[in-house]
């Protein structure tokens, strides 16, 4: 009994420990690494990105410039298919969680920060 309420401590300070660790990371830095391993197939998310989408979709420091591109206009992108691309290049829908849209959207704005501050 006293190995079973032992190992039950154990998962729920392991657990506690896995949420806190969760709750610390900087969703811009996870924002990136999501957008490079998703996006960075068609989109340049890094300076010097060869995406395998020839020609490549916009490379995100391209996107930066466009005034229509707030937070609530890249939501609403992130959540659909690209359908404004015509039917060839249309966007498949990404079918992201909410919280994978929040990481790619406190990229985007980091990016745009960093981009104002120049």
């Amino acid at each position: 009994m006293k190995k079973l309420a032992a190992l039950s401590l154990a998962a729920v300070l392991f657990s506690g420990v896995a949420l806190a660790e969760d709750a610390q990371k900087d969703p811009a830095a996870s924002g990136h690494d999501f957008a490079v391993k998703v996006c960075g197939n068609c989109h340049g998310v890094d300076k010097g990105q060869t995406p395998i989408l020839k020609p490549p979709a916009p490379s995100f420091a391209s996107l930066l410039g466009r005034r229509e591109i707030d937070e609530a206009w890249l939501r609403r992108f992130l959540a659909t298919p690209h359908g404004n691309l015509g039917r060839s290049r249309k966007m498949p829908n990404p079918m992201l969680a909410e919280f994978q849209i929040d990481e790619i959207i406190a990229y985007f704005n980091e990016l745009r920060a960093k981009h104002k501050a120049r």
